[in-house]
């Protein structure tokens, strides 16, 4: 896996995590959420299922700590998300053909910015509805897109993803998941509702 630091303006030490050949195959590019990082079980497996299927994977490291991030003002928090999707924008068209985006809850602020630069399908997960941006990017977006929230979410209430419906747009809420899509019970999730 190779590190590229992507010197992000107003997103200092913002990095990539860059697994495979992002010249000879198809390009995915991850914003995991704050306190859910590629290592958690959503992401692993989506990073896994790329890499399977021969697609490289960058994922966005911002290089701050999430108390950092919690001591800032939310302009700032936003601002450090954006530079960080406009520096991987510019590394991503010089190093390949970018097919996908994958955001998740606070990162999908990213994918919204990126909405109008980047016409390829994207993942929400657990979208941060109580953005306009993103709300607004959701509706608007003429691309295929993958919305996955956990029914138990309350940053992502099921009546909230009714009003996201559009064509193109496949909305999942998985029953008793919460924010991090993830059960107390997760035996309970393999057993049909």
């Amino acid at each position: 896996m190779e590190r590229v630091e992507l010197g992000a303006e107003g997103a200092p030490g913002a990095s990539l995590k860059v697994d495979g050949n992002a010249s000879d195959e198809p390009l995915a590019l991850v914003f995991p959420g704050l306190r859910y990082g590629p290592e958690r079980p959503i992401l692993h497996f989506t990073h896994r299922l790329l890499r399977r299927q021969a697609w490289t994977a960058a994922e966005v490291d911002y290089g701050f700590t999430p108390e950092a991030f919690a001591a800032a003002r939310e302009s700032e928090r936003e601002g450090w998300i954006t530079a960080a999707a406009a520096s991987a924008w510019t590394w991503v068209r010089s190093a390949g053909t970018l097919k996908l985006l994958v955001g998740m809850w606070l990162d999908t602020l990213a994918l919204a910015w990126l909405l109008e630069r980047a016409n390829v399908p994207k993942v929400w997960l657990t979208p941060l509805l109580r953005s306009g941006d993103v709300a607004d990017a959701l509706v608007r977006d003429a691309e295929p897109g993958l919305l996955v929230a956990g029914e138990a979410d309350p940053a992502t209430p099921p009546e909230a993803l009714r009003d996201l419906a559009r064509p193109g747009l496949h909305a999942q809420a998985l029953p008793r998941a919460g924010h991090g899509l993830e059960s107390k019970d997760p035996l309970a999730r393999l057993r049909p509702s």
